[in-house]
């Protein structure tokens, strides 16, 4: 039998909570619009195409089953709260983990207040378990998913503009060396080292296998704010060869890059500039056409893309990020996962082959790393003899920001004076295990 994680289930006064099936489509993707749009005289009915795209059946990894609904059966059955989850696999430093995404968390005005969302993130969080899954990630507003667990510890989102009108910016040139060409599903093996490119330097990122490739390239509603425009660069000879990629649209007064990644031995700088160029042209063409007028490109790529290198000071004062919340439940065993790349970071560092125990103190949690000559033999639980009893202090979450490098040591001393070293080789070792990194992950949507 089927393993419904305990759903359906009763929630008292009508309310039932459940699985979501193919028939509540529409009447969700109605729901997920009424709920999330934060203006109800301008609804935004991407929300509607991207439910629909998630329940239809022919996303690689979710579909209507993998929704919750909370039904009120005294109001005709109206769906009132409502999630879902959709899994993905993502790298870290190369190492692939499964990783559940839930999204599209919302509950109707009337019935906030009464447990809905706990009680769906417990379904969903025992799905996300079973299939293996060692980490939760979610995008949303402040605060509100500490109270699941979750703690802010990866970049989201952030980038650098490029203003057309900022002296020095817009050279025109007579002859192009590029042309830009729309990618189709064929291309998804020409894209895949391309997408390495872009993720150079990246600790964390997404994985793409053939399915997802397919999917992305061809499945999505054009409207979905999940669906992605990619463009192959080629050069401008009889016989084209691709030198790079390119995802975007047109979001706002620029022109918005998701992705861009560049062949090994072609120049980040010259693809970058004609880039800029080729926007130009197509804002011109905008203007012309409704008489809307665009400022340049924004590059939404993180902290630390290649691009900003090689564009340097044309570019406008980085923006930050936000972040996304990370769910760890099993640490020493996400540990373990990735002891590969602790590894390798210890062994091109001061501490090769670095033998010891260093215990580290969650105040509620506790375990300790067995190093033997440079590897990471045991993540065990120890027992504190009292509250500050340990190497290295992390309260709360804090602890994932320095795994999924958002913030070093020092940072997190800065702002909580509870989180400290007892001693100068914990510190070493801890700075060389997690350095600060940026991570620019494009989630499955």
């Amino acid at each position: 039998m089927q393993n419904e994680f305990g759903l359906p289930q009763n929630l008292g006064d009508g309310l039932i909570l459940r699985w979501a099936t193919p028939a509540d489509t529409e009447a969700l993707s109605e729901f997920n619009v009424r709920i999330h749009s934060d203006d109800p005289e301008t609804p935004e009915t991407w929300l509607a195409e991207w439910t629909a795209d998630l329940m239809r059946g022919d996303h690689p990894t979710t579909n209507a089953s993998d929704f919750t609904v909370v039904v009120d059966e005294n109001a005709d059955g109206k769906i009132v709260s409502s999630m879902n989850l959709i899994s993905q696999t993502w790298l870290y430093d190369g190492i692939p983990f499964a990783v559940g995404r839930p999204e599209l968390v919302g509950t109707d005005p009337d019935y906030r207040r009464r447990g809905l969302v706990r009680e769906q993130f417990t379904a969903v969080h025992a799905k996300s378990a079973a299939r293996q899954e060692m980490v939760q990630a979610i995008t949303g507003i402040p605060w509100y998913y500490r109270m699941f667990g979750y703690g802010m510890a990866l970049d989201l989102g952030g980038g650098r503009d490029f203003l057309w009108d900022r002296p020095g910016n817009y050279k025109p040139v007579e002859e192009e060396p590029y042309q830009v060409r729309p990618a189709v599903e064929a291309d998804w093996p020409l894209l895949e080292p391309l997408y390495e490119a872009h993720n150079r330097g990246c600790l964390v990122a997404r994985k793409r296998d053939e399915a997802a490739w397919r999917y992305e390239l061809t499945i999505p509603h054009p409207d979905s704010m999940y669906s992605r425009s990619f463009y192959v660069v080629e050069t401008a000879v009889s016989s084209p060869e691709p030198v790079a990629y390119v995802e975007y649209r047109q979001f706002g007064k620029s022109y918005y890059v998701r992705e861009l990644g560049v062949a090994p031995g072609h120049s980040w700088r010259a693809v970058g500039l004609f880039l800029t160029r080729y926007f130009k042209k197509l804002a011109d063409e905008l203007k012309e056409k409704e008489e809307k007028q665009l400022r340049g490109v924004y590059f939404g790529l993180g902290q630390g893309h290649a691009i900003y290198g090689a564009l340097g000071r044309q570019l406008e004062e980085q923006r930050r990020p936000y972040a996304w919340y990370i769910r760890v439940p099993d640490l020493p065993a996400f540990l373990h996962h990735i002891a590969p790349a602790l590894e390798k970071q210890l062994a091109n560092s001061v501490l090769a082959g670095h033998s010891g125990t260093t215990k580290v103190n969650l105040y509620q949690q506790q375990f300790s790393l067995v190093f033997e000559n440079g590897q990471l033999k045991e993540v065990s639980t120890y027992e504190p003899k009292f509250m500050e009893d340990g190497d290295i202090h992390l309260p709360g979450t804090t602890i994932l920001q320095l795994i999924f490098g958002q913030a070093s040591l020092d940072d997190l001393n800065a702002v909580h004076a509870d989180c400290f070293t007892q001693n100068t080789e914990a510190a070493v070792l801890f700075n060389i295990l997690f350095p600060k990194r940026p991570s620019w992950v494009i989630p499955m949507g």
